[in-house]
């Protein structure tokens, strides 16, 4: 392997995402979901009722305009609704058919995550997955400005 510091983070990350989103996405298409919309329905499942967008997009870290690109297929197949929120902003909801869709897509992803750990390994992935968190926390705070120069 090259110099890690001048291995490009960026491109490494996204061959890497590229390459495992293909093995989901194929097990998932069964159900017909990609990996980035199961991720966004699994995510309103788990909040249990409506979540601002706002709050989803920083949840799933995406950009706002992203996040209503991603949406909007979904809310098509009725598995969303969004809603005005207080003020300004809107609020996204799980229905009852999307919780019908995750609870199918489950095993479909189950099957992809056994296989991506059968060859790469659970302690292996424990170890990394506790480590992207830091890359996203670390990518965050180097976007963020830099008060001295404001």
């Amino acid at each position: 392997m090259s110099n890690p510091a001048s291995t490009c983070a960026a491109g490494t990350l996204r061959r890497a995402t590229r390459s495992i989103a293909r093995l989901y996405d194929a097990r998932l298409a069964e159900v017909g979901l990609t990996t980035t919309q199961f991720s966004i329905l699994r995510s309103l499942a788990g909040n249990r009722g409506p979540v601002a967008l706002s709050t989803l997009a920083e949840q799933q870290v995406f950009e706002r305009t992203s996040l209503y690109r991603a949406l909007e297929p979904l809310r098509r197949q009725r598995l969303i609704v969004i809603n005005a929120g207080d003020g300004r902003s809107k609020v996204v909801a799980l229905t009852k058919l999307g919780a019908k869709r995750v609870a199918a897509a489950l095993p479909h992803w189950q099957k992809a995550q056994d296989a991506f750990l059968g060859e790469f390994g659970t302690t292996a992935w424990g170890r990394l997955a506790s480590q992207l968190v830091e890359v996203v926390d670390a990518a965050k705070a180097a976007a963020r400005p830099d008060p001295r120069s404001a």
